[in-house]
């Protein structure tokens, strides 16, 4: 027996927003950031979540069971100010997920206007929800791993966005080869969040 590698039509097996053409015409599709599975729990069970992040700038939240064809979406919020093209990190806490990205926050809970790192704020019941939790006044040069362009380490509370560590002097990351594996707290992304 073969295997079927014809696509599927159906609604379930795929998702594309609804304005679908339009982004791919502008090249902003969802194209830039992989799909990001995420098991939400809160008070009100767990949820088999999918987060996509567009070159749109949008956050759209996927059932995972049921991806829901083309504009079938949870949510879908405008979370950036410029396309997302990066690697989130999801962090799990009791009451939802929080994920972040490198990128400009469209909607900055905290007033900062030069963010480079947005926090995200993901939420199964009693509807998905998707909201801006926070953003970091950091300015690296790529991916914001806590290695900032001041050559410093930088951490952040995932809860608040409370820095708690931007230590380190001058010139203090140059003498280390492998940056990648700094954790500022067991099991989580590089230097992103400090535990709690």
């Amino acid at each position: 027996m073969g295997l079927d590698l014809k696509p599927s039509t159906d609604p379930r097996d795929f998702f594309a927003p609804t304005d679908w053409k339009a982004l791919d015409d502008s090249d902003l599709d969802l194209g830039g950031v992989n799909a990001l599975p995420l098991d939400v729990s809160d008070p009100g069970g767990k949820t088999a979540l999918l987060l996509a992040l567009g070159k749109d700038g949008k956050a759209y939240l996927l059932d995972r069971t049921s991806l829901g064809g083309i504009g079938g979406a949870r949510a879908v919020e405008r979370v950036a100010r410029n396309a997302i093209i990066t690697a989130p990190a999801a962090l799990p806490t009791q009451n939802g997920s929080l994920v972040a990205f490198e990128g400009s926050g469209a909607s900055c809970p905290n007033r900062v206007s030069t963010a480079g790192l947005t926090v995200l704020k993901i939420e199964a019941h009693p509807a998905p929800k998707i909201s801006t939790a926070w953003c970091g006044d950091i300015r690296g040069r790529g991916a914001p791993v806590g290695a900032e362009g001041d050559d410093r380490l930088h951490g952040f509370r995932a809860d608040t966005g409370a820095p708690v560590f931007a230590g380190g002097g001058p010139q203090g990351l140059r003498r280390l080869m492998h940056r990648k594996v700094l954790v500022a707290g067991a099991g989580y992304s590089p230097s992103m969040w400090a535990s709690l």
